[in-house]
């Protein structure tokens, strides 16, 4: 008789057993494709999320410090910019040959101004990118939305005594309070933050710039070969990647990753040792049919055949079945982990089929071996 059609009776034979057997790989490849495809789409989200969260580039002037001492006399020192930002640079920066891997440049003017009778530093930034550039900041009150608006920081509203619907005069200019900033822990608190002209025009400077930020879209992140190109376009600027933000991207991201491996690592585990238990109680369970098999002729090399066919094809469909509801459970859960696209990853599937296969065949190795040395003799004796 044919060796894999006798696989297939036994395992008819023994339906229970093929399920119990079955469901220790369906479980555990479906929970690892589950994990590794939650894994991959949670890492994509965490770094989209994260690259839409401020900046990891800073572009300021460059400047040298210059020490001023009398004999043995110090008398200080004082910083001297090469060159000045403004306007004309944001678009050297985006003429960079990575320019597609900056998602956003966005220019900052600070100056002291009088605002309502005190001096405070206004910031200045474009009022359609300031949600872009600062998508932490809450508020009470309205963001700007036309010109002759601010925002005031926690701090400037206390000194002023200001709140949503006030107004601010400024260089003989009224301005209205759109909105006061909740604590930041930030210099913001203490400023006033208006539209980029506007600052730019109570400080004189109708195209100055004090520095630029830059965010940097950080997948595989080349950000210091984007720093080495904006340096060359803009030679006068000193161009810094902040590297405690893209370090923590990355350990973020990272850390992700790890989890899933380990988890997906134990069940894999679980699942190759429920197999290698199942098997090994079959074949002493069948002691006396494997014996006669020996005694009618079959070979070690047949009856191991035998055990690797019955447990591949048990392997095979409870690996395909795992995979599938692996994607299902994935594609169901990835709403509550706020994944917004779920897609369907072939590949972890792929992977959790070759994988459940070879839990299978390796779990099988032990009894299979045993069962071949088994003697007619010792089958005769089980009786």
């Amino acid at each position: 008789m044919n060796i894999r059609k006798l696989a297939w009776k036994n395992l008819f034979r023994r339906k229970s057993r093929a399920v119990f057997t079955g469901l220790g790989i369906f479980l555990g490849i479906g929970t690892f494709v589950a994990i590794v495809s939650l894994t991959a789409r949670m890492e994509q989200a965490v770094q989209d999320k994260l690259d839409r969260f401020g900046a990891n580039i800073l572009v300021v002037p460059r400047t040298e410090e210059l020490r001023l001492g009398f004999g043995d006399i110090s008398l200080g020192g004082a910083q001297v910019a090469h060159a000045r930002l403004t306007m004309a640079d944001r678009k050297a920066i985006r003429s960079i040959e990575l320019s597609e891997r900056l998602r956003s440049v966005v220019p900052f003017f600070l100056t002291a101004a009088d605002a309502s009778g005190k001096d405070l530093v206004w910031m200045g930034l474009p009022e359609r990118e300031i949600a872009m550039a600062r998508p932490w900041w809450k508020m009470s009150g309205a963001p700007i939305r036309e010109r002759g608006e601010v925002i005031l920081g926690s701090e400037a509203a206390a000194a002023l005594d200001k709140g949503p619907g006030g107004t601010v005069t400024s260089g003989g200019r009224k301005f209205r309070v759109a909105g006061v900033l909740q604590p930041t822990g930030e210099k913001e608190d203490g400023m006033v933050i208006a539209d980029l002209g506007e600052v730019q025009a109570l400080g004189k400077n109708p195209a100055g710039v004090t520095f630029f930020e830059v965010a940097a879209l950080c997948k595989d992140c080349p950000v210091e070969d984007i720093v080495g190109q904006i340096g060359e376009a803009l030679p006068g600027a000193r161009v810094s990647a902040i590297r405690q933000v893209v370090e923590s991207r990355k350990a973020a991201v990272d850390q992700f990753r790890r989890l899933g491996m380990g988890v997906s690592a134990i069940v894999l585990a679980i699942g190759g040792l429920m197999v290698f238990v199942t098997v090994m109680g079959s074949v002493q369970e069948r002691t006396k049919e494997i014996g006669v098999l020996r005694a009618v002729g079959f070979r070690r090399r047949a009856i191991l055949s035998l055990l690797f066919w019955e447990t591949g094809w048990v392997s095979l469909l409870s690996s395909i079945l795992g995979a599938l509801a692996g994607l299902a459970a994935a594609m169901l859960a990835s709403p509550l982990f706020g994944i917004e696209k779920a897609g369907v990853a072939l590949s972890p599937a792929l992977l959790g089929v070759a994988i459940g296969m070879g839990l299978g065949l390796l779990g099988t190795v032990p009894p299979a071996r045993r069962a071949a040395a088994l003697s007619p003799t010792e089958a005769i004796r089980s009786l």
